[in-house]
């Protein structure tokens, strides 16, 4: 029969190792980073601006009426520990007293995989603006909703997707919220000719024999949570309109001072406040993988000194 301290030597060198290995491969298996979770419920940004003005399609006529412009983001399957596929809806439409197909000024679906990191897309992705239309392929330039994790004092490229290109958003203040830090990203967006962007029906419009062609411009604001990446509030400040091919302003498009609601706001940095940066889940893997080599040590001077002892 063993010893006991034989057993107890045995026992200590298992226990050791098993720990070890726990502290080796146990980042492989659990994330210990802030990437995109999978199980988000809060993933509609909506701004409203109830004194916004906006150009008719049919007609040209120019309303003053409130305006709700919402993005929302459905994270679909196939997803694994590094991507994951995004479909994000964009619309804006009227708080007017027209039918609901009048009400709506322009809306879109884009559906692409992303790096769950970075925020940047894999593969262009499949947009469909038009009823009725066929689906194209665009390319989405760096990140959108999600920011990269461990967000940088720096400027980003971040998409616009009116433009279907990318605009920096430059850091502009740090600021502290219950103890989590929050980044502000000031992206301005200088009057650019959208129909030299790509083609649209809606980027162009006739004024007797003229042609006026689309301009986007203003200012956004991304407030964005610094250990996750997650967009918790964003702000916009759109001036569209439609001008000569030099750029001279003829007739407004879209004119619209966006805010999200306080409580929409509180429910986005809630849920970002919840996601961890894993230097907790960090740390216990060097302590099990310290205390594994420790254990074996032991379990192993013990079994081997009891050997030896033995053999005298």
């Amino acid at each position: 029969m063993l010893p006991t301290t034989r057993i107890l030597s045995v026992l200590l060198l298992g226990v050791g190792v098993a720990l070890g290995v726990v502290g080796i491969l146990g980042p492989r298996w659990v994330n210990t980073d802030a990437r995109l979770p999978l199980d988000l419920s809060q993933t509609t940004f909506t701004l409203k601006d109830d004194h916004a003005r906006t150009r008719l399609i049919n007609g040209g006529r120019v309303l003053d009426a409130g305006v709700v412009r919402q993005l929302h983001m459905d994270i679909l399957p196939p997803t694994d520990a590094d991507t994951a596929t995004v479909r994000i809806g964009v619309s804006d439409s009227r708080e007017s007293r027209q039918e609901d197909v009048d009400r709506l000024i322009q809306a879109s679906v884009w559906t692409y995989p992303l790096n769950r990191l970075s925020g940047e897309a894999l593969v262009p992705a499949t947009v469909s603006s038009q009823l009725g239309s066929p689906t194209e392929k665009v390319s989405v330039a760096g990140p959108w909703l999600k920011f990269p994790s461990d967000a940088q004092q720096t400027t980003y490229e971040v998409f616009d997707p009116t433009l279907r290109s990318a605009i920096p958003a430059v850091f502009s203040e740090e600021i502290d919220r219950g103890g989590r830090t929050i980044y502000r990203y000031s992206q301005d967006i200088k009057p650019t000719n959208v129909a030299e962007k790509y083609a649209s029906v809606f980027n162009t419009t006739q004024k007797g024999e003229n042609t006026l062609y689309l301009y986007h411009s203003g200012n956004r604001q991304w407030y964005v949570d610094q250990i996750s990446g997650l967009v918790v509030d964003v702000e916009e400040n759109i001036e569209d309109y439609f001008g000569d091919a030099d750029g001279t302003r003829r007739e407004d498009a879209l004119i619209f001072h966006g805010r999200m609601s306080e409580d929409d706001k509180a429910a986005l940095f809630e849920q970002a406040s919840a996601v961890s940066d894993g230097s907790v889940a960090r740390v216990l893997y060097r302590v099990a993988l310290v205390a594994g080599v420790l254990l074996s040590a032991v379990g192993l001077l013990g079994a081997f000194r009891r050997r030896s002892v033995a053999l005298h």
